[in-house]
């Protein structure tokens, strides 16, 4: 069976969906740290752990997303990188594959879930569907010294990779390397939530040592 080729822009044109990018430094994965989505329980004792991007606004394609969610929340611009491999993510089912992808720059992972609410719009004016859309692309900050928190997010947390196992379990912001996130509670515990994308990414950035390698080296790899 051959591999199964995608038009990313057909396929999340006036449909739900979300984007942001994947950036690396030093075999370490920015991650946005957050007061809001946390369970009732937890909202005075935790940051939840997201990656960098989010939903879209009126009239974007999921390239247009990807850049403004980036500048939004890291306060500094992006470039989108062509991810030479791009896997697709049946999030209902929990398959995971190889895919290609007709259109440049092709993302990291497509991800797909069945839309809870497939009638109603996430805002006025957006599409409906009966599924959403993630998109994120790999790509380079313009200018890491600028990095800060923007928009809602509270902190960013460079996290090593090898370390991610310490997110999932939960334990304290202060047993991780933290930067850009001044003033922060540093004894909050980290809490992801169970469906984040993130936790994808780092999975394929584990097994795939040359992702990681272009990634950091800020380059195209063809």
């Amino acid at each position: 069976m051959g591999t199964l080729s995608l038009h990313i822009g057909e396929i999340t044109n006036n449909q739900p969906f979300c984007a942001g990018v994947v950036l690396t430094r030093e075999n370490c994965l920015p991650v946005t740290l957050n007061i809001d989505g946390l369970p009732k329980d937890m909202e005075n004792t935790c940051w939840r752990v997201g990656g960098v991007g989010g939903g879209q606004e009126l009239g974007e394609s999921v390239w247009d997303c990807a850049l403004r969610e980036a500048k939004e929340e890291l306060s500094t611009g992006v470039n989108l990188l062509h991810s030479p491999v791009t896997y697709f993510h049946d999030k209902d089912t929990k398959r995971l594959y190889q895919v290609s992808v007709m259109d440049r720059p092709a993302p990291l992972l497509l991800e797909r879930v069945t839309n809870p609410n497939p009638c109603q719009p996430y805002a006025p004016g957006l599409p409906t569907g009966p599924y959403i859309y993630f998109a994120l692309f790999l790509a380079e900050l313009e200018d890491w010294s600028k990095r800060c928190p923007g928009d809602d997010v509270k902190g960013l947390l460079l996290c090593p990779i090898d370390q991610w196992h310490k997110v999932e379990s939960g334990i304290e912001l202060s047993k991780l390397i933290e930067v850009g996130a001044p003033g922060l509670d540093l004894n909050r515990q980290l809490w992801l939530p169970k469906d984040e994308s993130i936790s994808t990414i780092t999975r394929i950035l584990k097994e795939n040592k040359e992702i990681r390698k272009m990634n950091e080296e800020n380059r195209p790899l063809e």
